[in-house]
């Protein structure tokens, strides 16, 4: 069983609250997806009170090995999280958009080089 760590990242102190998600940084987040899997998809969710999620999703959902990733902001940070089969766990937490592109990128190629030396 591998065992992959992460660790929560906190970086640029907040000047006041985050920008809400929305179209922009999913357009970002999705060039940043298909540069590495052309087959994945980027969706932006709203709840019922307004709040926005990105999702970043496999191309095979049934697919046990390709996480779904699942990004939401609240007034301090944005919050990186996976889903992988049954598994949920955090990813980090950070205050500068750029910071949540390299993060999810990071995590894409991990995913990239472990599924195409698995099968």
């Amino acid at each position: 069983m591998l065992i992959r760590q992460t660790y929560d990242q906190l970086s640029v102190p907040a000047a006041g609250s985050l920008e809400p998600l929305g179209p922009g940084q999913r357009q970002h987040l999705a060039a940043v997806v298909a540069g590495l899997g052309p087959t994945w998809s980027v969706e932006l969710h709203y709840d019922m009170f307004g709040k926005a999620t990105l999702v970043v999703l496999p191309e095979d959902l049934d697919d046990v090995i390709g996480p779904t990733l699942i990004i939401h902001a609240d007034q301090s940070a944005f919050h990186v999280e996976e889903l992988c089969g049954e598994a949920y766990r955090k990813l980090g937490e950070h205050r500068a958009w750029a910071d949540v592109l390299r993060a999810v990128r990071v995590r894409l190629i991990w995913e990239m080089t472990f599924s195409t030396t698995l099968h």
